[in-house]
């Protein structure tokens, strides 16, 4: 996993109060004092648990900062896959003293970590031939019990915009017993006809309960997906049919 980098940025340095100073109006304010040399500590952001696990900017094992002579946090690397510290001064060994207060410290990896994101989605659009994939959840079809020839009155219309291509289709059975098979077919309809075409066909049977298949055929925009069952050999205990379908 990535260490990414932490300081360094403009914004990264240590400020405290400094002297006090009139402004106009009759105003009165405190000039900001950049500190250097202040040892701090770092905190995960969600527990508040200290961090020890820190890379300096040669790489080095650290478990603490040092502002630099500017007040600067000087670079550094967190514990793996961290984007977001709390970063501040140790705390007082007197139990009375005021607790520092901890304020938060963003990666200046995320130009990187965004351009990384970038291009795994240009990699997935370009593999799934669109700008985005329907491959997340499978079209499932069931019947439960005993088995029939039909064919479903239900289908999923392919609404992308753009072909589909079918990636993986499984059919299962709970139990089937001596002869029994059933053909479990998968058909595109043209809406406009009602027509169908069987695209892929699946024979289970007593030795073969559980069956998935990798085809490469599509379904074409605006064109539906449903499935037929035929029972070829009754047998005994042909029941409980599942049917899924993945697309991208």
């Amino acid at each position: 996993m990535a260490r990414y980098w932490f300081g360094g940025a403009p914004a990264d340095v240590v400020v405290a109060a400094g002297d006090q100073h009139d402004f106009p109006g009759g105003e009165v304010g405190q000039v900001a004092v950049l500190m250097p040399g202040v040892t701090l500590w770092c905190w995960d952001y969600t527990t508040g648990d200290r961090v020890t696990d820190l890379l300096d900017a040669n790489g080095n094992p650290v478990t603490e900062l040092t502002a630099d002579s500017r007040g600067l946090v000087p670079r550094f690397r967190g514990p793996d896959s961290v984007e977001r510290l709390l970063i501040g001064q140790p705390p007082s060994d007197d139990p009375e003293a005021e607790v520092p207060p901890k304020h938060t410290i963003l990666t200046t990896s995320y130009p990187d970590i965004v351009e990384g994101l970038r291009s795994r989605i240009s990699a997935l659009e370009a593999d799934s031939g669109g700008e985005y994939t329907a491959s997340a959840h499978p079209l499932v079809w069931t019947m439960s019990g005993d088995l029939d020839t039909k064919t479903s009155p239900f289908s999923a219309a392919n609404l992308d915009g753009r072909d589909q291509t079918v990636t993986h289709v499984r059919a299962a059975v709970a139990e089937a017993a001596g002869d029994a098979e059933v053909d479990v077919t998968i058909y595109t309809v043209d809406p406009d006809t009602g027509t169908p075409t069987a695209r892929e066909v699946i024979t289970l049977d007593a030795d073969h309960l559980d069956v998935t298949v990798e085809p490469t055929w599509v379904v074409p925009d605006g064109q539906h997906l449903t499935v037929g069952v035929e029972v070829v050999a009754p047998g005994t205990g042909l029941r409980d049919l599942i049917v899924q379908v993945m697309t991208r």
